[in-house]
């Protein structure tokens, strides 16, 4: 279902109040095929998104519909020596597991230029290649060294509000508050952001093994990718406090994508005050792939 203009017959996408054509306002939704041609696409061989981990490389395409507007999308079952622009294309919409999502995919309409590369696997070969060695497996449940932060400062707050763009007058003006300036909720981790040797680095220039975390050695697996995070706070952070943090691992699983297994990590990482007092509770995803 995309727009139609009732007054310049004008297709429309991305939803709008207004026809950009003649600026008319009689819009009605219509449906259509969703047909089109390969405008131009480029090949994404990092994530875009934590949801698409196991899709590497991504195929990420810009559609021309038959009627004339333009979608983002991408290009399913088509090996990329197969991918041409201009090409006829086709919608595939896919359920998404555990989601009441779909997602709108686009395959060559041409059948002779369809493949299911990345698609087929043999599982016995997937589980010999596992990751998840016993002693991989051990370290659910293990708990970290506790790593203790420098003091919360104005100065540091105001340093990190600057540098992100953060410039509520709370954290950056002394004058605002007779309290005094407040700490934002996204300087949780700034204490602990210290400088690392490089030869404590890995092969994608982070740290092999954060300071206190409890960390598997997969020598196979060279890349770790950030996989999303939550939070949940239990109280204000003050001027002066000194948090610390403990890593506990959650869970250790495996997963296999288009570009090979990878190991997802589910990391807990709890916060206190110099009281003791717990300050949040922060729950990544770390991929090693």
């Amino acid at each position: 279902m995309i727009q139609r203009c009732d007054d310049c017959e004008s297709w429309i996408f991305y939803p709008r109040s207004r026809c950009p054509q003649c600026l008319g306002d009689q819009l009605q939704w219509k449906q259509i095929a969703g047909n089109g041609t390969l405008y131009t696409y480029t090949v994404s061989r990092r994530p875009t998104y934590p949801s698409f981990a196991e899709e590497v490389p991504q195929r990420l395409a810009v559609i021309r519909f038959d009627e004339g507007p333009h979608i983002t999308s991408t290009l399913v079952n088509v090996a990329d020596d197969a991918i041409e622009i201009g090409m006829a294309v086709e919608p595939v919409f896919e359920e998404q597991p555990n989601s009441k999502a779909v997602l709108l995919r686009y395959q060559p309409a041409d059948e002779s230029r369809r493949s299911t590369v990345g698609k087929e696997t043999d599982q016995a070969d997937e589980i010999a290649d596992s990751h998840l060695t016993e002693e991989v497996l051990s370290y659910i449940g293990k708990v970290g060294e506790p790593v203790v932060g420098y003091p919360i400062s104005e100065h540091e707050v105001r340093r990190f509000c600057y540098a992100v763009d953060q410039l509520n007058p709370a954290y950056v003006d002394p004058d605002y508050a007779e309290e005094g300036l407040q700490v934002p909720p996204a300087f949780l981790s700034i204490p602990f952001d210290t400088d690392v040797p490089l030869s404590e680095l890995s092969d994608d220039g982070i740290p092999a093994v954060p300071k206190g975390a409890m960390m598997p050695a997969l020598p196979k697996l060279k890349r770790r990718l950030w996989g999303g995070g939550e939070v949940e706070f239990f109280q204000k952070m003050h001027m002066g406090d000194v948090l610390t943090k403990q890593y506990r691992v959650l869970d250790i699983y495996e997963r296999s994508g288009g570009s090979g297994s990878m190991v997802f990590m589910i990391m807990e990482w709890t916060y206190t005050n110099q009281h003791g007092e717990k300050v949040a509770v922060e729950v990544n995803t770390i991929i090693a792939r």
